[in-house]
């Protein structure tokens, strides 16, 4: 018995060298968590300085934390602001205006100073974790803000940029389910995976007829990662638990990750009924030398 483990061991040893050593990416395995909140950008408006933050102090393409601090212009006094609403839209080559989802009003539970919420990006489209390196490609999406101090309203805009991801962990897909509606899932956790059972939450939303975007309710994300590079062999592992919705709104779940490399997250999601949204089942054959199959609703993550 101690032999066979020590056998099982090794082969695993062996087979994740291989997939550092024949994927293009091997140099890659190293990614850095997202940081604080900083300025992105600000606007003087209102006579008010408002200040736009993410993390690291960029938007990028997936899930983003936001933050909105708003003072006077001049003093930099406290205000007492009441709400933050947001709308966030992009106007593509073909003039159309589009949207994604993100929080439409903001939460300011810590301190009315500062508005915090979320905003996922879809642009750019060309990012894949088979790229070498960060894209540099940029895309403009228009902030619009409406917030309200001692009681009166107030308006203001301004353009910011979009990068490519810089952590394929934090990759995200955008898709069309059975039902016909168009919707979204972003990863949002873990941004550095480990070597062992993670946490893993994901947001859901679909859109709405008035082109905005709300978070699905009880519905159930199955799960099956899987390595499908061909020096894996379509490589799974055990201990893996579907994702459900809790009391945040975002989807929870469990993925083992028994190594470092590329792995396919492979996903069925069902609405409350039960009924299938997108997604297929994909083979448990473990093929070397084979690209091992995709649900049609994945996302790939390298770490």
């Amino acid at each position: 018995m101690r032999f066979i483990k020590y056998t099982s061991l090794m082969m695993a040893v062996f087979l994740f060298s291989c997939t550092v050593e024949k994927t293009p990416f091997g140099n890659r395995l190293n990614f850095a968590s997202r940081g604080s909140l900083q300025e992105v950008t600000y606007i003087k408006e209102n006579g008010h300085n408002i200040s736009i933050e993410a993390s690291d102090g960029e938007f990028l393409r997936g899930y983003n934390d936001l933050a909105i601090k708003i003072v006077t212009a001049n003093t930099l006094e406290r205000l007492n602001v009441e709400e933050v609403q947001l709308s966030i839209t992009h106007t593509d080559k073909q003039g159309r205006v589009l949207s994604a989802p993100y929080s439409k009003l903001l939460n300011n539970s810590e301190d009315n100073r500062i508005f915090k919420g979320f905003a996922v990006f879809d642009t750019p489209k060309d990012y894949s974790v088979l790229n070498a390196t960060h894209t540099g490609i940029k895309t403009p999406w228009n902030i619009a803000l409406t917030y309200k101090i001692d009681g009166v309203t107030y308006q203001a805009q301004k353009e910011i940029e979009v990068l490519d991801t810089r952590n394929p962990n934090l990759n995200m897909t955008e898709f069309q389910g059975k039902d016909g509606k168009k919707y979204y899932i972003a990863l949002i956790a873990p941004e550095i995976p480990k070597v062992a059972v993670n946490n893993l939450i994901v947001g859901i939303w679909v859109e709405k007829s008035d082109n905005t975007y709300e978070v699905v309710n009880n519905y159930v994300l199955e799960l099956d990662p899987r390595m499908p590079g061909e020096d894996m062999g379509n490589h799974s592992s055990p201990d893996n638990q579907d994702l459900t919705q809790k009391n945040d709104g975002f989807y929870h779940g469990k993925v083992n990750y028994t190594m470092q490399g590329y792995w396919t997250l492979n996903f069925i999601l069902k609405d409350s009924f039960g009924n299938i949204v997108k997604g297929t089942q994909v083979s448990k054959k473990v093929q070397m030398g084979v690209f091992g199959e995709q649900s049609d609703l994945h996302i790939d993550i390298l770490f």
